[in-house]
């Protein structure tokens, strides 16, 4: 890793740890913002109900008078996701205005659409993190975002200093291939992020379903090994916990910790629930009244939610679990380097 990317990483973590103690103290602080730029996207993912064909480009003016609100209620980090955020002919401008609001900015892309210039100009504008959606080894008509159609593009936005993750989802389509796809970006030094499956939110059509399971373990087993699996250890909990049939007690955060910014405006705890309002009429003391039970925290599978929730929630629990597993984690690469000098 270069001494600019290790400089990058670490300057990303100084920040998080940063939000997250600022949110221990402060009722009305939001982590995370997904704000919709446009709903249309250039592929079809049959896993996936947050898209469609025809929906135009939010207007740029409405964007940047969300923006302006987001900074008014104290955000941290605005993800711009989808649809297609790249198919926004004014990205690059809405980025840049991001950031010039004191916020910092990134973007979730099927990838399909960005080249070297592109990427070199969204840095320019501010972005400071990119995650590419892939999930199968070769495209199916259901599992467009293959490594055989995206490997290209990884392997340019791996050399450069931003952070960056691959993101793929376990589903039965893909659940044969996982390995295969983690083992690519891992061996490329990139991180990988991994989700269940949910239907509309929920993991129901998950549960007790053995072959997840065994690749949430697969992955478990890598990260411990000292290897790039960005999703946190406490969610990988979850997920384990709930694929047994054993969920997680917690209360979500959503509306308080994190939120979703509709095309149309809106202010959703998360996509799959009803707008609360517009975003308009949002206040801080809004967001302080969001910090209880929402009644669909059974078997929840958002994972932006649950990475924002769980450790506010949960606190003592996730505590002990990272540091258990990041204990185990430390462990293990020393006895392989101990192992590699021994050799």
């Amino acid at each position: 890793m270069s001494s600019l990317k290790i400089a990058t990483t670490a300057g990303r973590k100084v920040r998080s740890a940063r939000a997250f103690v600022h949110g221990l103290f402060d009722t009305a602080h939001p982590l995370l913002v997904q704000i919709i730029p446009i709903r249309r996207c250039n592929i079809d993912c049959g896993y996936c109900n947050e898209y469609d064909k025809v929906s135009p480009p939010v207007p740029t003016e409405a964007m940047l008078s969300r923006i302006d609100k987001l900074a008014d209620l104290e955000t941290s980090v605005v993800a711009f996701s989808g649809g297609e955020p790249m198919l926004h002919p004014d990205l690059e401008r809405l980025m840049r205005y991001v950031t010039g609001s004191g916020m910092s900015t990134g973007m979730t892309t099927n990838g399909f659409l960005l080249t070297e210039d592109r990427l070199k100009r969204l840095m320019d504008a501010g972005m400071g993190r990119i995650q590419i959606s892939l999930d199968a080894l070769n495209p199916t008509p259901g599992t467009p975002k293959s490594l055989k159609t995206l490997r290209k593009k990884i392997e340019m936005v791996a050399k450069y200093p931003i952070w960056f993750r691959v993101n793929t989802v376990i589903c039965e389509q893909t659940v044969n291939e996982v390995e295969q796809v983690a083992e690519f970006c891992m061996n490329l030094g990139v991180a990988i992020n991994f989700s269940v499956v949910h239907n509309r939110g929920r993991l129901t059509k998950s549960l007790n379903n053995k072959a997840y399971l065994d690749r949430v373990r697969w992955l478990k087993g890598q990260k411990l090994q000292g290897r790039p699996i960005s999703t946190n250890y406490f969610l990988i909990d979850y997920y384990e916990k709930a694929l047994e049939g054993k969920p997680v007690d917690w209360t979500c955060q959503a509306g308080n910790k994190c939120y979703y910014v509709s095309p149309a405006g809106d202010f959703h705890y998360c996509y799959h629930v009803a707008p609360q309002m517009p975003l308009a009429e949002v206040t801080r003391e809004t967001l302080a009244g969001n910090r209880g039970r929402k009644g669909c925290e059974e078997n929840c599978g958002v994972d932006c939610v649950l990475s924002t929730s769980l450790p506010y929630s949960n606190l003592a629990a996730v505590a002990r679990i990272e540091a258990r597993d990041n204990l185990l984690q430390i462990r293990s690469q020393i006895k392989q380097k101990v192992a590699g000098l021994r050799a």
